[in-house]
């Protein structure tokens, strides 16, 4: 890896990192003011809603824009194929959606679901119309407009939001705070690009992207059912109440999950696809990102699994308490995503959909059992069947890229041992400190002198295991400014 592209890469993480943590911690704000304004009914009608415009958003999303990021041979004709396919889909998929309203609400036996499906279809001619740009925003490793997009969008979407719910306008709020938020990132993702579509459409050049493309789209199909046939199976059997619930710990679980992990992998994939004819940096590149997210994600999912109950409260009140054994159990699933996150874009950067697609298939068939066995037993026993999957799989996941070259298994372990060591060192530490010391301390006081010694412990233990950790960290630093003030050549 030449020292400009390296610059490049660790400038993309900045600003992705910048981007997913600028707008995840907007939501993490905004959230929980708006589970205290509206509370869970009115959040568990928008996650009944969601679970089935999940099924359409599996097309929404790039996928053929994946096939842009992936692909080194890029001609303008595939763009605009793409493009056109993107905007057919789109005004089908919203169509779609508006007729099929009144059907998803008799199923969930939900009247108020028919307008509330139908407004927010209109984000998915809205996300269509904008997938290339983006792809090519990535593909450029243009993280620092994306990011600038997505703060300005999520800002003034989460103060229409907030404005309605103080005036009494219910679950609308949440309904025009996303299509605000759509809206604003389309206008500006089109004003940032030069691209422009011109008025063509090449059959044979959409071909040529839908291999990789539709393997992808196969694996959003199984990432649904992997991440919304839990919901779907709880509103269906224990109702909205207790959806609302479960989407909450959900929801807090995947904004922590995008704020440690989002920032890199977003950029691994077009990133380590530069790297497809050198295996030996490839298979450093992994290492390394695993290695850098298990130093910061580790300790805090570990450590948000002990506090669960105490952030709940804090976060969003004693209303939403139940949620909290949920939240437990998934902060535990967030120690595997770290090394499932690098692995699935190291497939898919060699251009293996179809391998991902099948261990996705695994994952999801193993999810889809479990769900079906447990949820008659509570929400808990849902999300304790979705970590447990996730810690048996693992295994498997890392077999596959071995066998494709993309990691040593050894080398792995090997730069993450003392992340986990110095993990557990500080669970064991701090399940003594609350249990003797702070049992009767009031909870504000008991979160924070946690989180302290939780710091204290784990950067203890890491800085005596691993010595060299915070010499790359002042070398990630450097190649961040070399990127800043050296031009930057285009290495694809």
């Amino acid at each position: 890896m030449t020292d400009q592209f390296k610059a490049r890469v660790v400038r993309g993480v900045g600003w992705s990192a910048v981007r997913t943590w600028s707008t995840r911690l907007v939501t993490f704000v905004v959230f929980p003011i708006l589970a205290r304004i509206l509370g869970p009914e009115a959040y568990g009608l928008v996650a009944l809603a969601g679970v089935f415009l999940t099924v359409l958003d599996i097309f929404s999303d790039v996928s053929f824009g994946a096939a842009i990021e992936q692909r080194q041979d890029l001609e303008p004709e595939h763009l605009d194929a793409v493009f056109w396919a993107f905007a057919a889909l789109g005004v089908f998929m919203t169509g779609t959606s508006i007729a099929a309203a009144p059907l998803v609400a008799k199923f969930f036996d939900e009247p108020d679901l028919v307008p509330v499906i139908r407004w927010l279809s209109f984000a998915f001619l809205l996300q269509m119309v904008s997938g290339v740009q983006t792809s090519l925003l990535r593909r450029d490793l243009r993280m620092g407009v994306l990011a600038a997009t997505a703060l300005a969008a999520n800002v003034i979407g989460a103060a229409v939001g907030i404005t309605m719910a103080l005036t009494g306008r219910g679950v609308w709020s949440i309904v025009a705070q996303r299509l605000v938020l759509q809206f604003l990132t389309v206008a500006l993702v089109w004003w940032q690009s030069h691209w422009r579509p011109r008025w063509r459409f090449s059959l044979t050049h959409l071909r040529d992207v839908s291999r990789f493309g539709l393997s992808v789209m196969g694996n959003r199909v199984l990432n649904y059912l992997n991440k919304q046939f839990d919901q779907l199976l709880i509103g269906r059997v224990l109702g909205k109440v207790d959806l609302g619930y479960y989407y909450t710990a959900t929801r807090l679980y995947t904004l922590l999950n995008n704020l440690l992990i989002g920032a890199i992998s977003q950029v691994a994939m077009p990133a380590m696809a530069r790297l497809q004819g050198d295996p030996e940096r490839f298979r450093r590149s992994y290492v390394k990102a695993c290695r850098y997210l298990c130093l910061v994600s580790l300790p805090i999912f570990v450590g948000l699994s002990i506090v669960s109950q105490d952030f709940i409260l804090v976060l969003t009140g004693p209303e939403w308490l139940p949620s909290a054994p949920a939240l437990q159990l998934l902060a535990l699933v967030g120690v595997v995503h770290v090394i499932q996150y690098v692995n699935g874009a190291a497939i898919m950067a060699l251009g293996r959909a179809d391998l991902r697609l099948l261990t996705q298939a695994v994952h999801s068939v193993v999810n889809v059992i479990g769900f079906l066995m447990v949820v008659r037993h509570g929400f808990v026993a849902v999300a304790a069947a979705y970590t447990i999957r996730a810690w048996l799989l693992l295994p498997l996941d890392l077999a596959v890229s071995r066998w494709l070259g993309a990691v040593s298994v050894r080398a792995l372990a090997a730069a993450i041992w003392p992340q986990l060591i110095a993990t557990a060192a500080m669970a064991g530490g701090l399940l003594v400190l609350r249990s003797q010391v702070l049992d009767t301390t009031g909870v504000m006081v008991r979160l924070l002198a946690t989180a302290g010694a939780g710091a204290v412990i784990y950067g203890g233990v890491i800085s005596a295991l691993d010595r060299h950790i915070w010499a790359e960290m002042k070398d990630l630093a450097q190649a961040a400014r070399l990127g800043q003030t050296a031009p930057v050549e285009d290495q694809s």
